[in-house]
Formats: C-alpha cells, sequence, structure tokens
C-alpha cells in the first residue's frame, strides 16, 4: 500500500471513528426519573422530559404498578395537579392518559411550566388498588435563549460541508509515485 493510500485510509477511519465516538444523550421513555416509591397498593414511577427541566412545555409521565406483582395497573385514572412553590392558589391541573405517552405502559400529561422556579407536583391516582396521592418538588430553570434553542438545526449543515471539504482537499492533493 502507498502512503497516500494509507493517508487517505487512516484520515478517513479517524473522521469517522471522531463521528462515532460523540457522545449521544440517552433518552428514556418517560425522560428523567424524579420518583420511584410504593404508596399504598402501588408502586409509582414519575418521569420528567426534559431534562434539565425548562420553563415552557414539560411532559410528566407517569408508570403505575401494583406493588404486590409489579404488573402495570391500566385501568387507574390519574390526575397531575403542579403548582409554584410559592404560590400553591394558581395550580395546572392536567388528567395523564395513555395517548399522550410514548410508551403505552405510561400515563402521560403535557403541561406548560412558564415560570422557572420551585413547582410542587401532586399526582393522584385512583384505581382498583385504591386512591393514593404522591407529592414532589421539582426546579423549573430559566428558557433557553432562542439562539441555543435552535443551535443543531442552524449548524447541521456544517457537518456535510467540512466532509464535502476533507474529501476535495484529499482528492486534490498531488499523489506521490513510488519512490
Amino acid at each position: 500500500m502507498r502512503i497516500p493510500e494509507l493517508v487517505r485510509l487512516v484520515t478517513g477511519v479517524l473522521l469517522i471513528s471522531g463521528l462515532l465516538a460523540l457522545p449521544v444523550p440517552a433518552l428514556a421513555d418517560g425522560g428523567a426519573l424524579r420518583l420511584s416509591e410504593e404508596r399504598g397498593n402501588y408502586r409509582v414511577a414519575i418521569f420528567t422530559s426534559p431534562t434539565p427541566l425548562r420553563a415552557g412545555p414539560v411532559d410528566i409521565s407517569i408508570l403505575a404498578q401494583d406493588a404486590a406483582t409489579h404488573d402495570p395497573v391500566s385501568d387507574v385514572q390519574i390526575m397531575v395537579k403542579a403548582a409554584r412553590s410559592d404560590r400553591r392558589g394558581a395550580a395546572i391541573h392536567r388528567p395523564a392518559t395513555f395517548e399522550a405517552a410514548t410508551n403505552k405502559l405510561f400515563q402521560a400529561a403535557a403541561l406548560n411550566l412558564n415560570e422557572p422556579g420551585w413547582w410542587h407536583v401532586d399526582i393522584g391516582l385512583d384505581g382498583p388498588l385504591g386512591e393514593e396521592l404522591v407529592a414532589f418538588d421539582i426546579e423549573v430553570e430559566k428558557p433557553l435563549p432562542r439562539y441555543l434553542a435552535m443551535w443543531p438545526w442552524l449548524t447541521w449543515p456544517a457537518l456535510p460541508i467540512l466532509l464535502f471539504g476533507a474529501h476535495q482537499f484529499l482528492v486534490s492533493r498531488p499523489a506521490r509515485r513510488g519512490l
């Protein structure tokens, strides 16, 4: 194998390896696990998305299981209530449904938590195993500036342009003939 061919091969392998080595976020079905506990006859797991939580649309997904058998409980009604910790009077109420969830073992509710700060969330369960209330607090950060929220969409063309430029550079170099 000649040196220029070896350089091209090594460059290509390094370029592809570098692209594959970039970290990719692991996106679970329901987002980040916020709470997992047994409450009465239920085992409840609560997930939120996006991570970190930012002011704006937020998804809260709930997995309700039988505490004894760990089987999902599908005929439970779930109500999600969220209120700013410093203003409990003005609350957002949404039912969690299977239709709103990506993973159909979960029930999800989409809320618009439009202000940063601490929020108190109550999850009410009413089903064949009884009624239970699960509560937790979450911190919602300020929304990202618009340009930061849009950066992946604005910069993705850079990758094909860089690859094309690298290809043109390698092709245009004069090949050295054997010594």
